[in-house]
């Protein structure tokens, strides 16, 4: 039978010995831990318990399997939006963009500058929502599940382009949400929003002057 409690108890047990053999910093322990005292279902505590067993295992290489299957290295770079909002920029280690999770929460990633090759982004929305915006000079290949969600992506951005860097994104939307933009889109989209909130302004301010 489930207890929320014991799980809770096991998960801290396990981070508080990740801390102590320097598996994880001080900064990861406060934040997962500051997690693990939200869970409050099931589904919450298998993604957390996820997060910390990764956390034990690291590979260092990234490898493309002869059928073109993406194998991604691990990585301590893990950022989660649980009933919050993150922004994050991209910094690729050794081909590994981070793994990001929208956990009733929003991700914003931004892309803008890559090394030459393919660095993977591993992207998980479950009820959350994910916004990641690409510079228009990368290549853009998405690979990501959709599961009861919707995934909101332009088509492969410049496939055909051997020479620029590679955008490799994986991972899956469980009853979420993942779009795709390039940053064309995403400033038009700021400017638009910009204009629509202006006139509505206008119109608040002219009611109030109408009623003076």
């Amino acid at each position: 039978m489930f207890n929320i409690d014991e799980e809770k108890d096991r998960l801290v047990k396990e981070l508080v010995k990740q801390y102590s053999q320097n598996i994880i910093s001080m900064e990861e322990y406060e934040r997962l831990l500051e997690y693990i005292n939200k869970i409050e279902t099931k589904k919450e505590t298998n993604i957390i318990g996820k997060i910390i067993h990764e956390n034990s295992t690291e590979t260092n290489e990234l490898t493309i399997t002869q059928k073109n299957e993406v194998m991604i290295p691990k990585t301590k770079e893990k950022y989660l939006s649980m009933f919050s909002w993150r922004t994050t920029n991209v910094k690729p280690i050794n081909g590994n963009g981070g793994e990001f999770i929208s956990l009733f929460g929003t991700n914003r990633i931004i892309v803008d500058n890559l090394p030459k090759g393919t660095t993977i982004l591993n992207v998980n929305s479950v009820f959350g929502l994910t916004e990641i915006i690409v510079s228009k000079n990368i290549k853009i290949i998405n690979k990501i599940a959709p599961i009861f969600s919707g995934i909101f992506s332009p088509n492969e951005i410049n496939k055909e382009n051997k020479e620029l860097p590679e955008l490799y994104i994986i991972g899956k939307a469980v009853f979420g949400n993942i779009t795709i933009k390039t940053i064309d889109e995403f400033e038009k989209e700021k400017e638009q929003e910009k204009k629509f909130e202006e006139k509505v302004k206008e119109k608040v301010l002219k009611k109030i002057y109408d009623k003076i």
